[in-house]
């Protein structure tokens, strides 16, 4: 079976199409269809139903693009490993990043890792919560990171840090009248909401705190896939953002103004998650590192 093969197939079952497929893997639709019949062929399944005017994936389809995902992740895993090895590193972490968390705290923590333990190689790949639970489920990550507090069947989390929830406000805005801002004021506002898919654990975090203090949800004015865009819409009058302290104060504008809310309202927890399983030494270090991180900053 070839490599190249399975990639072909995961391009035409994206697309649905081989024409749009073979402009896409740069052939022509023949050689594509041919390629893609000698697969069946390997396979003695019918990965394909094909019209004149349509294609879709047969049931037996639909099962081989998981597993094909799943090889040419094992595959570019091997290639990562060895080129790693070259470079001298002895171990390796894949680490999923949800939720737009690139915050000051990771930034230190990566930056530790690298200071001790310099062999042990740490990969950092951006992905949505749903995506991060298939990469677990498919040891394509060892570990990632969410503000999500819902757990999948055969997973664990740990906390790592905490954060301050704090307001957003553009400049001039009748909320400035408060140096705290209680959430019962919040809801009189429309409100710019991370993406229910996009950025999950936002949405998530914003929903539970309101849930928590019964205040119902404010009027959402737009969705956002993280804080930098949420930012943007609040400088330009869209309405308020509800956030993470450090998290927003990545993306300072001079049209927007940070307040905490009350004192009343719960700090966020950032988790690691993982596999229910013993984690491998490097691991286990690691989650240490993060937990020291977040003491040193909370403290």
């Amino acid at each position: 079976m070839r490599i190249r093969h399975l990639h072909y197939f995961l391009v035409v079952a994206e697309e649905l199409s081989f024409s749009r497929a073979a402009a896409r893997v740069h052939i022509e639709p023949s050689p594509l269809s041919r390629a893609i019949k000698e697969l069946e062929s390997e396979l003695g399944v019918r990965l394909l139903q094909r019209t004149k005017r349509h294609i879709h994936l047969t049931w037996a389809g639909e099962v081989f693009r998981e597993e094909a995902r799943r090889m040419l992740s094992f595959m570019e895993g091997a290639q990562n490993r060895v080129q790693a090895a070259e470079k001298g590193y002895r171990g390796r972490l894949r680490i999923g990043l949800t939720d737009s968390l690139a915050q000051p705290r990771f930034t230190k923590l990566l930056a530790r890792c690298r200071e001790e333990e310099p062999f042990t190689q740490v990969k950092i790949v951006e992905m949505t919560v749903n995506e991060m639970v298939k990469a677990l489920a498919h040891d394509q990550i060892d570990a990632g990171f969410t503000v999500h507090t819902g757990l999948s069947t055969g997973l664990i989390k740990e906390v790592v840090w905490t954060d301050r929830p704090v307001i957003a406000i553009p400049k001039n805005h009748p909320l400035l009248s408060f140096e705290k801002i209680p959430l019962r004021e919040v809801v009189r506002h429309t409100l710019i909401l991370c993406h229910p898919e996009l950025c999950s654990g936002g949405y998530e975090v914003t929903h539970r705190t309101f849930r928590e203090f019964t205040v119902p949800l404010p009027e959402i004015a737009e969705y956002v896939s993280g804080h930098e865009p949420m930012m943007m819409l609040v400088a330009a009058g869209y309405g308020i953002g509800f956030g993470l302290e450090s998290q927003v104060t990545l993306y300072n504008h001079p049209d927007v103004i940070i307040r905490p809310v009350t004192d009343d309202v719960p700090s966020a927890a950032t988790f690691i998650t993982m596999l229910d399983q013993p984690p491998s030494e490097e691991l286990s270090r690691f989650i240490t590192r993060a937990q020291r991180v977040g003491e040193v900053v909370t403290a």
